[in-house]
């Protein structure tokens, strides 16, 4: 930083210890505290049980979402200032890509406006975010040892430092995880400027609140930096630990075109190669690159033009076929077990640092099901065994 940021801190350093000296001054002449000792009398008047129901209060104002944890995969926060991360699972495995957004269960277009559906979206959509915060702060392990702990990173004008750059950029990724995954506890020790006193003021993704001063700003981020910064850094040690995570990967087809009688079964599009857009969280599957014979089989196939869309064989009685199409609550969704591989960064913007993965099949069978919920099995496409469509 700057001599002049410098000395604007010192200055506002200098007036909020006047302005304290003055307060205890003024409450001293006024009775309220006892200038022999400094006590409070009126804090001390305040009875054990009136500070336990104000305790009780606070904690009540905070409850999380109740969840049956068997329902989701749980990564337990270490720290009760942090909200634990919540993900939907899948046969042991985080659920990523196309995942259950609690519809309604006669018509999986429609939004589930009920209370249970609304917390479970919150729920879930928190537990994304963390999870997508804490990989981040993983991969970024470098920048947070050079990350500046004892002020916050003014950027030098006019030209690029790497260091700079890399603090910057470890400060704004631990500032979204501190307001994303903070308790309201939390949230407003860090992110609130309580200009009325009554602790209702607005929360906003800045140190110390809206339109804070810059010491207030720094002083809030010195804090939690000293206080849960090692602790983060710890926990984000379970993400993409040795550069690679699995996953149960998800996608919601279609079938391509009307049933085929000579086949016997729908033609489905595989999204492996070219994923559908508007996938959540693709960013850990950017790139298919096989490590399988049969991995490799498909990526070379689909590598001919004739095949480059991926369609393949999905076997299907015409009985079933027939039931399945007059469902109107079909949602289809396949189901892939893979690993993601962290590749490294595009480091050609410093400030931003991109991270790259791609994946692979850790299973050759793939599931389908006909609902979000992922209950009810309709069949089974294997990698070993693919029959592809013929070019017309």
């Amino acid at each position: 930083m700057n001599g002049q940021f410098f000395k604007k801190l010192k200055q506002q350093a200098e007036e909020k210890i006047i302005k304290k000296a003055d307060k205890k001054v003024g409450d001293i002449l006024d009775g309220k505290q006892d200038s022999a000792n400094g006590t409070n009398t009126q804090t001390e008047a305040i009875t054990l049980p009136e500070a336990q129901k104000t305790e009780q209060k606070a904690t009540q104002q905070n409850t999380a979402i109740a969840y049956n944890e068997d329902d989701y995969l749980v990564y337990k926060s270490p720290n009760q200032a942090f909200k634990d991360i919540v993900v939907q699972k899948f046969k042991g495995l985080p659920r990523f890509g196309a995942i259950d957004s609690y519809m309604m269960q006669d018509n999986p277009k429609k939004v589930d406006l009920s209370k249970e559906a609304g917390e479970k979206r919150n729920l879930t959509g928190t537990g994304y975010a963390g999870f997508a915060h804490l990989v981040r702060i993983h991969s970024l392990k470098e920048h947070f040892k050079v990350m500046d702990r004892t002020a916050l990173t003014q950027q030098t004008k006019g030209k690029i430092i790497e260091e700079e750059a890399k603090s910057s950029l470890a400060q704004k990724v631990l500032k979204e995880f501190a307001f994303d995954m903070g308790t309201d506890a939390l949230k407003k020790e860090y992110f609130m400027n309580d200009w009325s006193g009554t602790g209702k003021s607005a929360l906003v993704r800045e140190w110390g609140g809206h339109q804070a001063d810059d010491f207030t700003e720094n002083e809030r981020y010195v804090s939690f930096v000293e206080k849960y910064l090692d602790i983060i850094l710890k926990w984000s040690k379970s993400f993409f630990s040795d550069g690679t995570e699995d996953f149960q990967l998800v996608h919601a087809i279609k079938f391509q075109g009307q049933y085929d009688f000579d086949k016997g079964g729908f033609w489905i599009r595989l999204p492996i190669k070219r994923p559908p857009l508007g996938v959540s969280s693709v960013e850990y599957f950017g790139e298919f690159l096989p490590n399988t014979p049969y991995g490799q089989q498909f990526y070379n196939k689909t590598e001919q033009v004739d095949y480059i869309n991926g369609d393949v064989l999905f076997k299907m009685s015409p009985d079933k076929a027939e039931s399945l199409i007059n469902d109107k609550t079909v949602l289809l969704q396949m189901t892939m077990k893979v690993r993601s591989v962290f590749k490294g960064f595009d480091i050609a913007n410093p400030f931003v640092y991109s991270a790259n993965y791609t994946y692979h099949f850790l299973d050759p069978i793939l599931e389908l099901f006909s609902d979000a919920q992922l209950t009810k099995k309709i069949g089974e496409v294997d990698l070993n065994k693919l029959v592809y469509k013929e070019p017309n």
